[in-house]
C-alpha cells in the first residue's frame, strides 16, 4: 500500500502541488489512516489542511477505497528537537 500512495503523490498530487512550489510526502500508514507531510510552500500555507482534505485525501480514496481518512502531519522533526535540546544545554 504504501508504494501505491508514493506513486499516487508522485503522479497525480505532487504535480499539482509543485506549481505552487510545494510537495507532499507519506509519514506513515496506521489503521488504515495516511499522514501525509506537506513540503516547501505547501508547508506553510494556511490552506494546507484544506489541500489535504480536497485534494489529497480525495485522490488517494478514489484509488484505495479501504483508506479511512487522510491527516496533516503535524510532528516534530528529530533534527528540530535536537536542536532545541542544544539551545537549551548551551551548546548552540
Amino acid at each position: 500500500m504504501e508504494n501505491k500512495i508514493n506513486e499516487i503523490l508522485s503522479k497525480k498530487i505532487n504535480p499539482l502541488l509543485n506549481e505552487h512550489l510545494g510537495s507532499a510526502e507519506l509519514v506513515e500508514i496506521k489503521d488504515d489512516i495516511v499522514y501525509i507531510k506537506m513540503l516547501g510552500a505547501c508547508g506553510g500555507c494556511p490552506a494546507s489542511r484544506d489541500t489535504i482534505e480536497n485534494i489529497v485525501e480525495a485522490k488517494i480514496i478514489e484509488e484505495l477505497p479501504n483508506i479511512k481518512a487522510v491527516r496533516l502531519y503535524q510532528g516534530v522533526s528529530d533534527d528540530l528537537i535536537n536542536f532545541a535540546k542544544d539551545i537549551l544545554n548551551g551548546k548552540r
